[in-house]
C-alpha cells in the first residue's frame, strides 16, 4: 500500500468557478479607474483575459509558473502604463481573488475522504497557482488544512503539472520513490499523465469521458488500499 497520497486542489478537493472574469466587483476595471486608464469594462475585460492569456499560456508550454502579480503588470502594460503607485498592483491582485475565490466549497464527500485516509497515510496537496498564498488560505478557511502534512503550489516551486519536475520535487521532499506515492486529481494531463510519467499512480476524479472512468472521492480510500 502506498505511504503517501498527493491532492490537486481545484476541481478535485473543492468546486469552483474556473472563469478568470470577474463574477462580482470587477477588480480589474476598478484597478484601471484608479489609474484614470479610459476603459470600460468590455475593454477592461478583454485586456485582463489577454494578460492572463499571455501569461498563462506561455507558462503552460514552458511548464515555468507566472505569478498574479506578472499578470496584473502585463494588464498594466496593456492598459499604456499609466501613472499608478506600485502598491496599486499588489492591491489589484488582493481585490481579485478575493472576489474570485469567494465561491470556492468543498467537493462531495471530501472531508470523509481525507478523516479516512488520513489514518494510515500521509496526505499532501499539489496544486498549480498563481500566488502561493491562495491555496493554504482557502484550506483553513474551509477547514481542511489539519489533514494535510505539506501544501505545494506551483508558484512556490516554480514548475507546474504536469511537468515532471514539479513531481520529482514534491517526492523528493518526503523522501519517497514514486511507487510509494498515489496522485488524485481531475485533470487527465496535469494529474494523471504528469505523476504516471515519473512513475507514480494516479486515480482520476473528474469528468466521465470516453476512456477516462472516474472514481468519486466516496470510493477513493477502496481504491487506493486495494491497490
Amino acid at each position: 500500500m502506498p505511504s503517501h497520497i498527493y491532492f490537486d486542489f481545484f476541481g478535485t478537493l473543492v468546486r469552483y468557478d474556473p472563469s478568470i472574469l470577474p463574477s462580482a466587483f470587477n477588480a480589474p476595471l476598478e484597478f484601471a479607474r484608479r489609474a484614470s486608464a479610459r476603459v470600460g469594462q468590455a475593454e477592461a475585460d478583454a485586456l485582463w483575459t489577454r494578460a492572463w492569456d499571455e501569461l498563462d499560456s506561455a507558462a503552460h508550454r514552458s511548464g515555468r509558473e507566472c505569478s498574479m502579480l506578472q499578470i496584473a503588470r502585463r494588464y498594466w502594460e496593456l492598459l499604456g502604463s499609466p501613472t499608478i503607485g506600485e502598491g496599486e498592483l499588489a492591491r489589484l491582485v488582493r481585490e481579485y481573488l478575493a472576489v474570485w475565490s469567494a465561491q470556492v466549497a468543498p467537493a462531495a464527500d471530501v472531508r470523509s475522504c481525507l478523516q479516512d485516509l488520513c489514518a494510515d497515510h500521509v496526505l499532501s496537496v499539489v496544486s498549480n497557482t498563481h500566488d502561493a498564498a491562495l491555496v493554504p488560505r482557502l484550506l483553513r478557511e474551509l477547514q481542511l488544512d489539519t489533514y494535510f502534512d505539506r501544501v505545494f503550489t506551483s508558484i512556490e516551486l516554480g514548475w507546474r503539472k504536469p511537468h515532471r519536475q514539479i513531481f520529482r520535487m514534491v517526492l523528493d521532499a518526503h523522501g519517497i520513490a514514486a511507487q510509494d506515492a498515489v496522485f488524485v486529481g481531475d485533470n487527465w494531463d496535469a494529474d494523471i499523465r504528469g505523476p504516471q510519467a515519473v512513475g507514480m499512480r494516479a486515480c482520476y476524479v473528474g469528468a466521465r469521458e470516453r476512456g477516462r472512468e472516474p472514481v468519486s472521492l466516496a470510493q477513493l480510500p477502496g481504491v487506493v488500499r486495494g491497490a
